[in-house]
């Protein structure tokens, strides 16, 4: 993997659909190694944001934006950037169709493809197998993908994304249709990931679910009285403070 500086920068960028303004001139900076909280209630624009970076956007070409060191625009292609971006988001998940098993879902993260191709060689399998277990999912390896609850296909999503080791890791509300077994599994999963120097952008409604992981946040909010009274509590929590008001 080509080394980099800035994971991703976004300048002063706009995102609107018809006459609604969903973003306005926001610019961010995440630099690597630094593990970002991205917080905001629902419809704040949190996930049209993350889709910027992700390049799932089209207005992504029209705003300025570097990812990993390269301007976008400059020749990359999307599958350049998504090869080394590992993404989760409810969105994903809800248009996410695979008629294959378990085991191909995961197997196939290492091809950063969102369909079913091809067969499942015996490495990509045996990796697919390690993961599983560490999910706990070792005995849904040959079930159909989507005999699967909500919250179990969620999980093989995450260890579909976490086993191509991305340079970037992006969840977006991943917590999201998880019971509390499989979200205390998540957590620790997750700890393990960022000892082992795993760079993050954590997206929640809910910021007390994402504390633990970052050091810095970035806030999208309608309204700053809204957000008054927990903003002693957020500075006591996290570092940098971002904050992009409407």
């Amino acid at each position: 993997t080509n080394p980099y500086e800035v994971a991703f920068e976004l300048r002063g960028c706009n995102v609107k659909y018809g006459r609604r303004m969903i973003l306005e001139n926001v610019s961010w900076t995440v630099r690597r190694g630094e593990c970002w909280a991205l917080a905001g209630p629902n419809g704040a624009g949190k996930s049209v944001l993350l889709s910027l970076v992700y390049a799932d956007n089209p207005q992504a070409y029209s705003n300025d934006i570097t990812i990993f060191d390269r301007k976008r625009g400059s020749g990359e292609s999307i599958w350049d950037i998504k090869s080394r971006i590992g993404y989760v988001s409810p969105e994903m998940h809800l248009y996410f169709r695979h008629h294959g098993t378990v085991a191909d879902v995961v197997a196939q993260g290492l091809g950063n493809t969102l369909g079913s191709f091809g067969r499942t060689n015996a490495s990509n399998y045996e990796a697919a197998m390690r993961w599983l277990e560490l999910f706990h999912l070792e005995s849904f390896a040959d079930r159909r993908y989507s005999t699967l609850s909500t919250g179990e296909q969620r999980m093989v999503l995450i260890a579909r994304t976490l086993i191509k080791h991305p340079d970037l890791l992006i969840l977006d509300e991943p917590m999201s249709g998880l019971d509390p077994v499989n979200m205390d599994l998540f957590k620790d999963i997750l700890r393990e990931e960022i000892r082992a120097g795993k760079y993050l952008i954590l997206s929640s409604h809910q910021m007390a679910t994402v504390e633990e992981f970052c050091t810095d946040i970035t806030i999208l909010n309608r309204s700053k009285t809204v957000l008054q009274g927990n903003l002693n509590e957020i500075k006591r929590s996290y570092g940098r403070i971002h904050l992009f008001l409407k």
